[in-house]
């Protein structure tokens, strides 16, 4: 008996049309609030767009992007994961079992991105240029939220909003690569959470805004300046961060959305910016692997929540780096021979100048007259007042003793009990050796050092921070 290959079933009609791979009716009806901002030809029609990932047998299929022209694309996509009220004050304050559980979310979604055509059967694996997870948390309901804090939802439930930008240069866009960011970025918050509350919800997972290609931009109706301003092209660096003093050369910048100086509300602090004075400085400083980068974010992030205007510059250590990203403007001027590249946005701004040697860090200190505090990481030689930043008391990198840069600028040291009890020791057998060398009796009592705080308790160095920066005030 032959085999008989069943005849495929004819395809369904819609509006009395054979539809094949056209979109059905029931899926082209078009959402109000999506919008083509340019370059997508108006409102969508069902018998003229293709399904391109279906064949002309209904059969799925990766599309031949070969013969399509390179360009630079960009995508931004949100989601939120809600909460126990209980749940995000946890996850603030560190106190979450599993560790820095927004830390941890940011590089999940980073990386997720990058194997998202491991996850998505039909995405073309791409040589992302651009991965960036920004987190915030969601404002209570009634509440004003400070700076990085994303508004409150008009149920009045709390939680943290993801928002995950990706860029590429290439010939297919970064849509599902953003958004598979923000989705594993959220499910990574609930995975270090759900042993406290395992009624998290994810929702409002969308994309914001595309840009590159044949169709242009696209931009969800709605979409706020905040989002809108992080996916334009001036002050963007090569990673797709805001240019500052650690990415773009000696750049000063300021916060998106910043209002004019004569009108920013009173500082939380006595004196405060817009004295005309440089604001007190205090560096953060430990040798490599010791934790400083996070220490600084999350302490500059309590502070901005407790009202304080920051400012921040870090050392970056390597000579040559770009300014921006390759093709931008600003790479172009600087290419061309630019000794001193401007850019100006509303709400920021940046400079960028080739200088000979190195700019002091006290001499860039002083135009910071518009922020209560600075933060500085790195500078050891400076001669700042500083917190000693250290785990394990070794540079894994040299071998360097991180007790030796404790001198008379130290203000704390920022460190675990291993080594708290490490540094005592050493502190002691060296007033010791003075003592016996100096014919004079030794007192363990009189041996000075700085305080000593839990390098994981960013809340008790913020307000170490916070009560220094007020006494300088007051001193002024």
């Amino acid at each position: 008996m032959t085999a008989r290959t069943p005849d495929k079933p004819e395809r369904p009609k819609t509006l009395g049309r054979t539809v094949h791979e056209k979109y059905p009716a029931a899926v082209v009806g078009e959402s109000p609030n999506l919008t083509l901002v340019e370059g997508g030809g108006g409102a969508r029609d069902a018998y003229r767009d293709e399904l391109t990932h279906v064949d002309e047998h209904g059969d799925v299929r990766m599309v031949d992007v070969g013969a399509k022209a390179v360009t630079q694309r960009l995508a931004l996509a949100e989601a939120s994961i809600l909460m126990h009220p209980e749940t995000q004050a946890m996850v603030l304050e560190d106190r979450a079992k599993k560790g820095d559980v927004l830390a941890c979310a940011r590089v999940a979604g980073i990386m997720a991105s990058k194997r998202t055509s491991d996850l998505i059967p039909m995405c073309h694996p791409l040589n992302i240029t651009k991965a960036k997870v920004d987190i915030e948390p969601i404002a209570a309901a009634g509440a004003d939220p400070a700076e990085g804090w994303a508004p409150a939802r008009e149920d009045g439930r709390v939680g943290f909003h993801v928002l995950a930008t990706c860029g590429v240069t290439g010939v297919t866009g970064i849509e599902m690569e953003a958004l598979t960011a923000a989705s594993t970025a959220c499910l990574t918050i609930y995975d270090m959470c759900k042993a406290a509350d395992r009624g998290m919800e994810i929702v409002d997972v969308r994309l914001l805004r595309k840009e590159g290609g044949r169709s242009g931009v696209w931009e969800r109706a709605g979409l706020g300046e905040t989002e809108a301003e992080r996916s334009d092209d001036a002050g963007l660096g090569a990673d797709g961060e805001p240019e500052t003093a650690s990415n773009s050369g000696h750049t000063l910048t300021s916060p998106a959305g910043e209002p004019e100086p004569d009108k920013l509300a009173p500082s939380a602090l006595p004196g405060g910016p817009r004295t005309g004075a440089a604001a007190p400085a205090i560096a953060f400083v430990g040798y490599q692997n010791a934790g400083k980068t996070t220490l600084v974010e999350k302490v500059i992030s309590r502070l901005t929540q407790r009202g304080l205007r920051v400012g921040s510059i870090k050392h970056h250590g390597h000579k040559g780096f770009e300014i921006d990203q390759p093709g931008k403007d600003s790479w172009r001027h600087a290419q061309a021979g630019s000794r001193h590249v401007g850019l100006v946005a509303p709400g920021s701004y940046a400079e960028y100048a080739r200088i000979d040697g190195e700019v002091d860090v006290r001499d860039l200190v002083e135009r910071y007259t518009d922020v209560d505090v600075v933060i500085v990481e790195g500078y050891k030689g400076a001669g700042l007042p500083s917190i000693v930043v250290t785990r394990s008391g070794i540079d894994r990198m040299r071998g360097r003793d991180s007790f030796e840069l404790i001198d008379e600028h130290t203000l704390a040291v920022a460190c675990n009990d291993v080594v708290t009890r490490d540094f005592r020791t050493k502190a002691t057998k060296l007033a010791r050796a003075a003592a016996e060398e100096a014919g004079t009796p030794f007192n363990e009592e009189d041996v000075a050092l700085p305080p000593f705080i839990d390098i994981n308790d960013s809340a008790a160095i913020a307000s170490f921070v916070f009560d220094y920066v007020e006494k300088a005030q007051l001193v002024e």
